[in-house]
């Protein structure tokens, strides 16, 4: 795979020798589709070297995560708010920053072609490769392929993993019937190890972390995705056309608008997930339901969704102010499937809606979900987020929000070769609240996180499902500021955590991270060039273990762990749309006592060098 980038690279080196150009001038738009489009601007401002050097997923989601560092393995927020929400197919929840989903296909219009191609390498045989490419192929279609690929061998034994993921994505956006559809491919291949055998003997330094044996030599889990979604709507209204002048030359071009104040949203999408875990009979787990001598679990599941919806486009203007509603039904069907024993299929349909306001200064959408009949009867989520402004500079974010909804179906019933259950819960419940100010000219931001659970499910000591029904209120305040010295930046985020009930939900109490780096243009500004430092640390707490037969992190009291900083080196650099980025991780292993375990018996990686590109090309 190395030498396979390698020559990519020298191909790419000699095509884009005559397609670079100077400064960041963009020759497309993007935007991800929700209902509505919304603008999406991910690869649209990532040509700069701020946070390059976090090259692995789990960074993307926070800056303190808990889990291996490695692709493919299972992570957790340390701040319970930065979560990303539940997933469909429970199995991929703590794997969402490696794959693909629906919501996150990002669509575009691409006036020129445009390529980018980034690649990580590392010790341990670690490769991340991304490429994507978009092309309209006439004015109103565009298509895009997005392909993820990693791999790492890890620096404990029985400790690889392999991921996959990519989607193809298409647009047709021509006058008043608007098309949009993706497919969508995930796989994540993983060896389970069960954690280190002897903590103390790799605390004290007397055992390398490649020389420890492990709980499990011989355990592998397999997830994967394989869906589809097709979205359409039809615009009712008229087209007016204007002549508009383009540039200093006068030279003219015909603008064509629909005025429409009512539309037909049709979407509908397809998912199958299947969960393998295989493994030989250890002293590991206790439980042996269906072969003592070897474990071969299967989980598959189904999932269509199809929706109808009646647009109201109330109010659009050519400022971009705009009111929108959208209100209709929609129809879940799915089927939940174990080792071809046991099957099962759910229905449900809901009352959807979603509300959409964009006046001046204010960015407001609210969406609701009610289930009217069927398998999740009475379900509810609602929620609305608020973006205001007051000024160039200041302004809020604001999100509110509540859930009601049934167990899923895989904490309500499971059966394998190590775990068996079968739950009558009731409908768990979440109310969410946060409030977010920001001062963009200081580089600063301030907030609050409210989070208030009842029924809420957890998994005990013994990793089983167990329902809590006493309310547990979870709440953070954070601040972040990056101070400017002349050509130094020092980036600061600091979090506290309180948590009504900590037998329950095991998460530190505070969460820091710090990033100071020296920036500066070379060879008259045509070299961009970063030097700095950075560090991440948060505060003991009984951390959670991980069960790899059933995929969940469970509760246990036998340590713990935090206050170690994890210290980082880096250099990064940057010519047009080139960039390139070299990081020394958790340097301290070298000269500190090796106590870095965010999970139990599960300790981050030691020492580690990475380098890697980013390359983007149009033509």
């Amino acid at each position: 795979m190395r030498k396979l980038a390698v020559i990519v690279i020298l191909l790419l080196m000699g095509i884009t020798a005559s397609a670079q150009h100077e400064g960041i001038r963009r020759y497309f738009s993007s935007y991800t589709l929700n209902n509505d489009t919304t603008t999406d601007m991910r690869f649209y401002n990532d040509t700069t070297l701020d946070e390059f050097y976090k090259f692995m997923p789990q960074q993307k989601v926070s800056d303190n995560t808990l889990g291996l560092m490695n692709p493919g393995n299972p992570y957790l927020t340390a701040i319970f708010s930065k979560k990303w929400e539940k997933h469909d197919f429970f199995f991929l929840d703590n794997y969402q920053a490696f794959i693909k989903s629906h919501s996150d296909v990002i669509y575009f219009d691409a006036q020129k072609p445009f390529t980018r191609f980034d690649f990580t390498g590392g010790n341990k045989g670690l490769e991340l490769v991304k490429f994507i490419h978009s092309q309209n192929f006439s004015p109103y279609f565009n298509l895009t392929f997005n392909y993820d690929i990693s791999n790492s061998d890890g620096f404990y034994l029985n400790n690889a993993s392999k991921v996959n993921a990519l989607y193809l994505a298409g647009a047709f956006t021509k006058k008043k019937y608007q098309n949009h559809f993706n497919f969508i491919f995930n796989k994540i291949n993983s060896n389970e190890n069960g954690g280190i055998e002897d903590i103390d003997r790799f605390e004290s330094g007397d055992i390398r972390a490649v020389d420890n044996n492990v709980m499990l030599k011989k355990a592998t889990s397999t997830i994967s995705q394989l869906g589809g979604q097709y979205n359409h709507e039809y615009r009712f209204g008229h087209y007016t056309i204007d002549t508009l002048i383009r540039d200093e030359k006068n030279d003219t071009v015909l603008n064509k608008n629909l005025h429409s104040k009512f539309s037909i949203v049709h979407d509908v999408t397809f998912d199958r997930y299947i969960r393998k875990y295989s493994d030989i009979a250890s002293s590991f787990y206790t439980n042996f339901y269906n072969d003592s001598s070897k474990t071969l679990d299967s989980t598959t599941y189904y999932q269509f969704n199809n929706k109808l919806l009646f647009c109201l486009n109330i109010h659009n203007d050519s400022t971009g102010n705009q009111l929108k509603l959208y209100a209709g039904l929609k129809n879940k069907l799915y089927a939940y499937n174990i080792d071809s024993t046991y099957k099962k299929l759910y229905n449900s349909t809901y009352i959807t809606g979603n509300l959409l306001l964009k006046h001046n200064k204010t960015d407001l959408q609210a969406e609701a979900d009610y289930c009217a009949f069927g398998s999740d009867a009475f379900d509810l989520d609602v929620s609305a987020t608020l973006r205001q402004m007051f000024g160039k500079y200041l302004g809020i974010n604001a999100k509110a929000g509540y859930s009601l909804c049934n167990a899923s179906v895989f904490d309500a019933y499971y059966t394998s070769n190590n775990f068996k259950w079968d739950n009558n819960f009731k409908k768990s419940g979440v109310a969410t609240a946060h409030l977010d100010f920001f001062y963009e000219k200081f580089h600063l931001s301030v907030g609050a996180n409210l989070n208030l659970l009842h029924n809420y499910i957890i998994y005990d000591y013994q990793a089983m499902p167990t329902q809590i029904n006493k309310a547990n209120l979870i709440a953070d305040v954070y601040i972040n500021k990056t101070f400017n010295f002349w050509k130094f930046h020092w980036f600061n985020e600091v979090a506290y955590q309180y948590i009504s009930d900590k037998q329950y939900v095991r998460l530190p109490e505070v969460a820091g991270y710090t990033s100071l780096y020296f920036m500066t243009g070379m060879f008259s500004n045509a070299l961009l060039l970063q030097i700095g430092l950075d560090a991440k640390m948060n505060s003991n707490f009984y951390g959670y273990a991980y069960m790899p037969s059933s995929g969940v992190f469970f509760l246990q009291d036998e340590k713990k762990f935090g206050f170690y900083p994890y210290l980082g080196f880096f250099v990064g650099a940057k010519i047009k749309r080139f960039r390139i980025f070299a990081k020394v991780s958790n340097y301290g292993s070298l000269f500190m006592k090796p106590t870095y375990f965010t999970l139990y018996r599960l300790p981050d990686n030691p020492l580690a060098f990475n380098f890697g590109i980013s390359w983007e090309f149009y033509d």
